[in-house]
């Protein structure tokens, strides 16, 4: 409907923006290092719980080869979230 309106001849004073009050400190400032550290800390509890998926298909596995691969799926992923754990909790 506001789309209509704008566009409407001879209405464009029917409506106007109301002004944003001035903030002291943006919320960029704060938001990115919140952020940052708690995807390093759910990435590094995700690594974490498939590392013990793999060890625990390790051990369940005994000769067969789907535990094998369970447990190589397993920890490939866990050292991917591992190194994003890592550069996310990096000091900069």
């Amino acid at each position: 409907m506001l789309y209509q309106l704008s566009y409407a001849p001879g209405l464009a004073g029917l409506y106007r923006r109301v002004p944003r009050a001035p903030r002291a400190r943006p919320v960029q400032y704060y938001a990115a290092p919140v952020q940052r550290r708690a995807l390093g800390i759910l990435f590094a509890g995700l690594a974490v719980v498939l590392a013990a998926t793999a060890v625990a298909a390790l051990i369940g596995a005994g000769g067969s080869a789907k535990g094998w691969v369970v447990a190589v799926g397993a920890l490939a992923i866990a050292g991917w979230l591992g190194s994003l754990a890592a550069a996310a909790l990096r000091r900069r």
